[in-house]
């Protein structure tokens, strides 16, 4: 047997008679016997009485587990409600800035102004077209030149144009 089974089933034995009880078997050994303090004394509980204890022990295990679900579960809710209110308030403080520095002709449209909207590809439509180039054609990097600020000046003033 060894003393990993002796450890684990810890039975009582008598070794002046020889004689092993099985009274303190875990609860996945099936043969159930404990003894039990009662009115006249100690006796051994039957396994279908056992079988109850346990099954009644489960189900109080069962349910303080459901309940600690459902509470995990509305802490949880609440929790989200919170994100979706502090990304709600965060988009109307954003559209809110793009009011203010969009002219007021434009605000029918300003969630297209918005950081989401204008992060996004545009979807194609009929009228966009393409630039063909011709055949063999190999775009080439080009350096970059950094300008003084009365030539970056001028470049704006261009692009403005």
């Amino acid at each position: 047997m060894g003393m990993p089974w002796l450890a684990r089933y810890n039975p009582e034995i008598d070794w002046k008679t020889g004689e092993v009880k099985m009274t303190r078997c875990p609860e996945e050994c099936g043969k159930q016997w404990r003894l039990v303090q009662r009115k006249l004394g100690w006796e051994k509980q039957k396994e279908e009485e056992v079988k109850k204890e346990v099954g009644k022990k489960r189900e109080e295990k069962d349910k303080k587990r459901k309940q600690e679900k459902e509470k995990m579960m509305e802490v949880k809710k609440v929790a989200e409600e919170w994100e979706i209110w502090d990304e709600e308030e965060a988009a109307a403080r954003l559209e809110e800035e793009a009011k203010k520095m969009v002219l007021e002709k434009f605000h029918p449209w300003i969630k297209i102004f918005g950081k989401k909207q204008s992060e996004r590809m545009l979807t194609r439509k009929v009228w966009d077209y393409a630039i063909d180039v011709k055949e063999g054609f190999m775009p080439r990097k080009g350096k970059v030149y950094s300008l003084s600020r009365e030539e970056r000046e001028e470049v704006r003033e261009f692009i403005k144009e």
